[in-house]
């Protein structure tokens, strides 16, 4: 009886555990290892702040620091916790029509997304489409 209720337990969860596999919620690894991003979701948007970084300090021991940025007001920020990924919107599989600001460059690109598994393919792209851009993986932290 028991293993009737535990082999019926697991049919039932099994596909609830595959979903929760693919959310893009979670912390994300970026390919080089340089930083940790966080997605959450905020109300029908998706966003992202950057919640660990490989060399947090800048070489006199300060928070690193938005120091890239075009507006000269926002170049104090504290690179931990700024917001890198801004407005996505879940459209089928995809995280489509936010932006990703880079803090090594200080530029904002178009953004999109996907889970493929433990990766997110992580699109930056110059023009709405996804056309002219790149794309990176990005790696599920596990906790």
């Amino acid at each position: 009886m028991m293993k009737k209720l535990f082999v019926g337990v697991m049919f039932v969860l099994a596909p609830l555990c595959a979903a929760l596999a693919q959310d893009v919620v979670g912390k994300w690894k970026l390919e080089d290892g340089s930083a940790i991003v966080e997605v959450y979701k905020q109300g029908d948007v998706f966003n992202g702040k950057i919640v660990w970084l490989q060399h947090p300090t800048e070489a006199d021991g300060s928070p690193a620091v938005d120091d890239k940025n075009p507006d000269a007001k926002l170049r104090s920020r504290k690179l931990i916790g700024l917001n890198m990924l801004s407005g996505l919107k879940k459209t089928g599989d995809e995280y489509s029509g936010g932006s990703i600001y880079d803090p090594g460059n200080g530029k904002t690109y178009n953004c999109s997304m996907k889970v493929e598994g433990d990766v997110l393919k992580v699109r930056g792209s110059l023009d709405k489409r996804g056309l002219i851009g790149r794309t990176m993986d990005w790696f599920r932290v596990k906790q």
